[in-house]
Protein backbone atom coordinates (compact mmCIF):
# COMPACT_ATOMS: atom_id res chain seq x y z
CA UNK A 1 0.00 0.00 0.00
CA UNK A 2 2.84 2.37 0.93
CA UNK A 3 4.61 1.71 -2.39
CA UNK A 4 1.45 2.59 -4.32
CA UNK A 5 1.14 5.93 -2.49
CA UNK A 6 4.79 6.81 -3.17
CA UNK A 7 4.40 5.92 -6.86
CA UNK A 8 1.20 8.00 -7.06
CA UNK A 9 2.94 10.97 -5.42
CA UNK A 10 5.88 10.73 -7.83
CA UNK A 11 3.52 10.49 -10.79
CA UNK A 12 1.58 13.53 -9.54
CA UNK A 13 4.85 15.45 -9.11
CA UNK A 14 5.89 14.60 -12.68
CA UNK A 15 2.52 15.72 -14.09
CA UNK A 16 2.61 19.01 -12.16
CA UNK A 17 6.23 19.63 -13.23
CA UNK A 18 5.36 19.09 -16.89
CA UNK A 19 2.38 21.43 -16.53
CA UNK A 20 4.56 24.21 -15.10
CA UNK A 21 7.18 23.68 -17.80
CA UNK A 22 4.55 23.91 -20.54
CA UNK A 23 2.70 26.81 -18.88
CA UNK A 24 5.25 28.94 -16.94
CA UNK A 25 2.82 31.76 -16.30
CA UNK A 26 0.70 29.34 -14.20
CA UNK A 27 3.58 28.99 -11.75
CA UNK A 28 4.09 32.74 -11.36
CA UNK A 29 0.34 33.28 -11.06
CA UNK A 30 0.10 30.59 -8.38
CA UNK A 31 2.97 32.20 -6.45
CA UNK A 32 1.28 35.62 -6.71
CA UNK A 33 -2.07 34.22 -5.58
CA UNK A 34 -3.88 34.78 -8.85
CA UNK A 35 -6.04 32.14 -10.45
CA UNK A 36 -5.18 32.91 -14.05
CA UNK A 37 -3.17 35.34 -16.16
CA UNK A 38 -4.32 38.30 -18.16
CA UNK A 39 -5.59 37.13 -21.55
CA UNK A 40 -3.36 37.70 -24.50
CA UNK A 41 -4.45 38.61 -28.02
CA UNK A 42 -4.10 34.98 -29.05
CA UNK A 43 -6.41 33.88 -26.22
CA UNK A 44 -9.02 36.41 -27.24
CA UNK A 45 -8.88 35.16 -30.82
CA UNK A 46 -9.56 31.63 -29.55
CA UNK A 47 -12.52 32.77 -27.47
CA UNK A 48 -10.80 33.69 -24.21
CA UNK A 49 -11.85 36.41 -21.80
CA UNK A 50 -11.74 39.85 -23.45
CA UNK A 51 -9.55 42.47 -21.80
CA UNK A 52 -12.58 44.62 -20.96
CA UNK A 53 -13.96 41.83 -18.73
CA UNK A 54 -10.82 41.07 -16.74
CA UNK A 55 -11.31 40.28 -13.05
CA UNK A 56 -10.90 43.10 -10.55
CA UNK A 57 -8.19 41.32 -8.53
CA UNK A 58 -5.77 41.56 -11.45
CA UNK A 59 -4.13 44.93 -11.16
CA UNK A 60 -3.52 47.24 -14.06
CA UNK A 61 -0.54 49.54 -14.44
CA UNK A 62 -2.35 52.44 -12.78
CA UNK A 63 -3.40 50.45 -9.71
CA UNK A 64 -0.17 48.51 -9.22
CA UNK A 65 1.96 51.53 -8.27
CA UNK A 66 -0.49 52.59 -5.57
CA UNK A 67 -0.91 49.08 -4.19
CA UNK A 68 2.85 48.49 -3.94
CA UNK A 69 3.32 51.61 -1.83
CA UNK A 70 0.34 50.83 0.37
CA UNK A 71 0.92 47.20 1.36
CA UNK A 72 2.31 43.85 0.36
CA UNK A 73 5.68 42.36 -0.34
CA UNK A 74 7.90 44.20 -2.77
CA UNK A 75 11.51 44.56 -3.75
CA UNK A 76 13.43 46.64 -1.23
CA UNK A 77 15.80 47.86 -3.93
CA UNK A 78 13.01 50.11 -5.16
CA UNK A 79 13.12 51.98 -1.85
CA UNK A 80 16.61 53.34 -2.43
CA UNK A 81 16.90 56.85 -3.70
CA UNK A 82 18.05 57.14 -7.25
CA UNK A 83 21.21 59.15 -7.51
CA UNK A 84 21.89 61.08 -10.64
CA UNK A 85 24.99 59.71 -12.22
CA UNK A 86 27.29 62.25 -13.79
CA UNK A 87 26.98 62.59 -17.52
CA UNK A 88 30.32 62.56 -19.28
CA UNK A 89 30.80 63.92 -22.75
CA UNK A 90 32.55 61.93 -25.44
CA UNK A 91 35.56 64.25 -25.09
CA UNK A 92 35.83 63.43 -21.37
CA UNK A 93 35.69 59.71 -22.08
CA UNK A 94 38.23 60.00 -24.87
CA UNK A 95 40.53 62.00 -22.60
CA UNK A 96 40.33 59.33 -19.90
CA UNK A 97 41.14 56.58 -22.42
CA UNK A 98 44.05 58.55 -23.85
CA UNK A 99 45.34 59.28 -20.34
CA UNK A 100 45.36 55.59 -19.49
CA UNK A 101 47.12 54.80 -22.77
CA UNK A 102 49.83 57.43 -22.14
CA UNK A 103 50.25 56.24 -18.56
CA UNK A 104 50.84 52.66 -19.71
CA UNK A 105 53.08 53.89 -22.52
CA UNK A 106 55.31 55.64 -19.97
CA UNK A 107 55.47 52.52 -17.82
CA UNK A 108 56.64 50.52 -20.81
CA UNK A 109 59.16 53.21 -21.68
CA UNK A 110 60.66 52.94 -18.19
CA UNK A 111 61.11 49.23 -18.81
CA UNK A 112 59.03 48.06 -15.84
CA UNK A 113 56.84 45.82 -17.99
CA UNK A 114 58.31 43.68 -20.71
CA UNK A 115 55.28 41.74 -21.93
CA UNK A 116 56.08 41.68 -25.62
CA UNK A 117 57.96 43.23 -28.49
CA UNK A 118 55.01 45.21 -29.77
CA UNK A 119 54.31 47.40 -26.75
CA UNK A 120 51.72 49.62 -28.44
CA UNK A 121 49.62 46.60 -29.33
CA UNK A 122 49.89 45.24 -25.79
CA UNK A 123 48.97 48.65 -24.36
CA UNK A 124 45.97 48.95 -26.64
CA UNK A 125 44.68 45.54 -25.54
CA UNK A 126 45.10 46.50 -21.89
CA UNK A 127 43.24 49.78 -22.40
CA UNK A 128 40.50 48.01 -24.36
CA UNK A 129 40.07 45.60 -21.43
CA UNK A 130 40.12 48.42 -18.86
CA UNK A 131 37.39 50.37 -20.65
CA UNK A 132 35.53 47.28 -21.96
CA UNK A 133 35.87 48.38 -25.56
CA UNK A 134 35.40 46.29 -28.67
CA UNK A 135 37.93 46.51 -31.52
CA UNK A 136 35.52 48.64 -33.56
CA UNK A 137 35.10 51.06 -30.65
CA UNK A 138 38.86 51.20 -30.27
CA UNK A 139 39.28 52.02 -33.96
CA UNK A 140 36.65 54.76 -33.69
CA UNK A 141 38.45 56.18 -30.65
CA UNK A 142 41.80 56.13 -32.45
CA UNK A 143 40.25 57.99 -35.38
CA UNK A 144 38.82 60.69 -33.11
CA UNK A 145 41.97 60.97 -30.98
CA UNK A 146 44.32 61.16 -33.95
CA UNK A 147 42.20 63.75 -35.74
CA UNK A 148 42.05 66.00 -32.67
CA UNK A 149 45.67 65.46 -31.56
CA UNK A 150 44.48 64.11 -28.24
CA UNK A 151 47.51 61.93 -27.52
CA UNK A 152 49.92 64.85 -27.92
CA UNK A 153 47.76 67.05 -25.70
CA UNK A 154 47.59 64.35 -22.99
CA UNK A 155 51.36 63.77 -23.16
CA UNK A 156 51.93 67.51 -22.65
CA UNK A 157 49.40 67.86 -19.81
CA UNK A 158 50.29 64.74 -17.80
CA UNK A 159 53.17 65.28 -15.41
CA UNK A 160 56.21 63.13 -15.99
CA UNK A 161 56.90 61.04 -12.91
CA UNK A 162 60.56 60.76 -12.04
CA UNK A 163 62.00 57.25 -12.06
CA UNK A 164 63.49 57.73 -8.58
CA UNK A 165 60.04 58.21 -7.03
CA UNK A 166 58.67 55.06 -8.61
CA UNK A 167 61.67 52.94 -7.61
CA UNK A 168 61.63 54.32 -4.07
CA UNK A 169 57.97 53.45 -3.65
CA UNK A 170 58.62 49.91 -4.87
CA UNK A 171 61.11 49.29 -2.02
Amino acid sequence: MFKILIKAAILLFIVISIYFIVNPSACSNMMAGREYALPSAADEARGGIPASEQPSYLSTDENSAASVEAEGVFDTNTLHKTYDQPVYSQEDIDYAIASRYVELEREYARGENTIGRDASREISFIVMDDFEMSPTEWEAFLGRATASGLFDRVRNEMPVQPEDASSASAM
